[in-house]
């Protein structure tokens, strides 16, 4: 519809903006629901293409729209110990007691500050909050083995943090490691961090 493309272009240059894309194809779908018109992403694509009059600087939203990157995964990547493709599955689907998530909370993030370590028991959500002095992985590693000494724990799962490095050498304790930049893998501790 030759007659779209001209009310658009009228709509998007406006001085007073009544519509974004969307809002204005919506409408004009409506009010004139004879006429085949393009989709919102068309439209976008048009713009992209520089098929329109309009270009992308007439639009704010589609000026800060970044395309995202294609995540791109490292092979050298350094592994701290067990995968956590390599646990079991009782401790996926939560059927025992005893396998818990461990991660730090910090604050402003400054050297040398004291930080909260926290471990969430993943069938029954049971957490501990430690505050450790600072984060290093000798620090941690003796406050896991002091609570080790106290609670049941069979594993745990840690991220690739540098302060968890030494957690493999823990012993009668599994210690798996999720996969870089995958903190959803460790929810339930990540959702208690929040908390």
């Amino acid at each position: 519809s030759a007659r779209f493309i001209e009310q658009l272009g009228d709509a998007l240059k406006a001085n007073i903006r009544l519509h974004s894309v969307d809002s204005f194809v919506q409408t004009y779908k409506a009010t004139h629901p004879e006429e085949v018109v393009p989709s919102t992403k068309t439209i976008y694509r048009y713009i992209k293409e520089g098929l329109l009059a309009i270009k992308p600087i007439d639009l704010p939203k589609m000026v800060s729209i970044r395309k995202r990157s294609k995540k791109v995964t490292k092979t050298n990547r350094k592994t701290l110990g067990k995968s956590i493709e390599e646990r079991p599955e009782c401790i996926n689907d939560r059927s025992e007691f005893g396998h818990w998530e461990i991660d730090l909370v910090l604050g402003k993030k400054t050297k040398g500050e004291a930080v909260i370590l926290t471990l969430v028991e993943r069938q029954t959500r049971y957490a501990l909050g430690v505050k450790l002095e600072d984060k290093q992985s000798h620090t941690i590693n003796s406050a896991v083995r002091h609570l080790t000494s106290l609670y049941p724990i069979a594993s745990i799962t840690a991220d690739n943090g540098s302060e968890f490095s030494l957690l493999s050498d823990l012993e009668a304790v599994d210690v798996y490691f999720a996969h870089p930049y995958s903190s959803h893998e460790r929810g339930t501790n990540e959702n208690f961090n929040g908390l």
